[in-house]
């Protein structure tokens, strides 16, 4: 199976609120400077502490563009990036990791 070529990019964004907050920042930017990012994979999340209190999140991201569009064989980005994930289609063997903590 031959793969797209993508390119990649890392964006670093912060929150006063979560590290979920932090990510949706820094897919704005993204999305703002560049396109919509087709997966994204958080490298560092990190935060910053005063008087026992967080005071801020910060997340690194590394986010995939994928250089031809994959939905001319009738799939949509998200079932693409899932092939290439796991393989295949959305059938791995791996559990989730939501699935893991229950």
């Amino acid at each position: 199976m031959v793969w797209n070529s993508s390119t990649r990019r890392q964006i670093t964004a912060t929150s006063d609120v979560s590290v979920d907050d932090a990510i949706a920042r820094a897919l704005s930017i993204a999305r703002e400077g560049y396109k919509e990012p087709d997966w994204f994979d958080v490298l560092t999340a990190r935060g910053f502490i005063s008087n026992g209190r967080v005071t801020h999140y910060q997340v690194t991201l590394d986010l995939g563009y994928e250089m031809s569009n994959p939905t001319h064989d009738g799939m949509c980005s998200n079932e693409f990036y899932f092939q290439r994930a796991c393989g295949g289609a959305r059938h791995c063997d791996a559990p989730h990791t939501i699935e893991t903590r229950i």
